[in-house]
């Protein structure tokens, strides 16, 4: 089984309470490794693979990873590096990605609860091989927030 990921508390003065959508965007995300399911729940740390996946357990919905399966190349060759801003090449492969999970209902949800926001990420490894293995720590991102539309 892998860890799950659980963000530093997001304040709730910071949201717009009066939306008609709330999205959590995960910036930065890792996917050199496994395929997995994330399964994202607010305010309930304790969550793993066999949590249920209903509002009374925070359950948020959820993003899938495409993995790349560990590096099966020379070294150096899984390198992401950087290109200029104005380079008409496509990104490096493994550039980090962005996942957006509509949350609109968890969000108003955990709003209503009255305190801070936290977002756990459970991964549930779908696919791997076996240079890419069954991390523990597989799930990584870089920045996670609520967005709210008007």
């Amino acid at each position: 089984m892998t860890n799950p990921v659980t963000s530093a508390a997001l304040a709730l003065a910071n949201l717009d309470q009066q939306f008609y959508r709330a999205d959590i965007q995960f910036h930065g995300v890792d996917h050199a490794g496994a395929t997995y399911e994330g399964r994202v729940f607010l305010n309930n740390p304790a969550a793993d693979e066999h949590t249920p996946r209903t509002p009374d357990s925070g359950y948020a919905g959820c993003f899938h990873i495409f993995g790349h399966g560990g590096c099966l190349g020379d070294p150096g060759h899984c390198d992401v590096v950087p290109r200029r801003p104005h380079d008409p090449r496509p990104a490096h492969p493994l550039t980090p990605a962005r996942k957006v999970v509509i949350a609109t209902e968890a969000v108003r949800r955990a709003i209503g609860a009255g305190a801070d926001i936290t977002i756990t990420v459970v991964p549930v490894i779908l696919s791997t091989t076996p240079k890419a293995g069954r991390p523990d720590d597989l799930v990584s991102f870089d920045q996670v927030r609520i967005v709210t539309y008007r």
